[in-house]
């Protein structure tokens, strides 16, 4: 059964999770810890690695062009407009 893609839609910041979200974007075989929002714990260690580690084997490609809706594209463009110019005026 291949699964729908996710309504969810990734801001600039991070957004809390409700159980059942997060329930529904989870295997059912292998059921990850969920605390107060956050995937696995209040401390983003164990949530950052597997998103890098997703990131890298899917690339950013497949990522932007598959994944992310119109919306996040957008925000994203935006951001990452920002810190380029920041990063150039030494901000």
């Amino acid at each position: 059964m291949m699964l729908k893609k996710s309504y969810l839609v990734p801001k600039r910041e991070g957004q809390l999770l409700d159980y059942e979200t997060w329930n529904e974007h989870t295997s059912e075989e292998h059921k990850w810890e969920f605390y107060e929002g956050l995937p696995f714990s209040t401390e983003p260690y164990e949530r950052d690695r597997l998103a890098i580690c997703l990131l890298y084997s899917m690339g950013f490609e497949y990522f932007v062009n598959e994944l992310l809706p119109d919306e996040s594209k957008a925000i994203l463009l935006q951001f990452l407009q920002k810190t380029i110019k920041d990063d150039k005026e030494g901000i």
